[in-house]
């Protein structure tokens, strides 16, 4: 059985703000994920969703990313034998949102 992990990310860049950021930003997420031994396999933006694809350790991991005003929601459906991961990847996606997501500083 799967486990659904969701994963949210406030932000003050407003929905467009955050969409161009995350656009932008989605090279150094590939890149990174290859450091780690992970591979993205997946990317389809619909309006101002992500509809992703993760393949690690022999699985593949399908999400969706979900860009509102203040905050940007993630949710995948793990399969069982990687739901002890999930607070890492929890942990993990949260970090590297709010590096995307802040503002420059002034």
């Amino acid at each position: 059985m799967a486990k659904p992990v969701t994963i949210t990310v406030s932000h003050d860049l407003g929905r467009e703000g955050a969409l161009t950021r995350l656009r932008d930003g989605i090279d150094r997420i590939r890149d990174r994920l290859g450091l780690v031994t992970m591979q993205l396999v997946e990317e389809r933006w619909e309006g101002d969703s992500l509809h992703f694809g993760v393949a690690a350790l022999g699985y593949t991991v399908h999400g969706r990313l979900d860009v509102e005003q203040a905050q940007v929601r993630v949710e995948v459906m793990l399969p069982w034998v990687l739901a002890v991961f999930a607070e890492k990847l929890k942990i993990g996606v949260e970090k590297q949102g709010q590096i995307l997501l802040e503002k420059p500083k002034s």
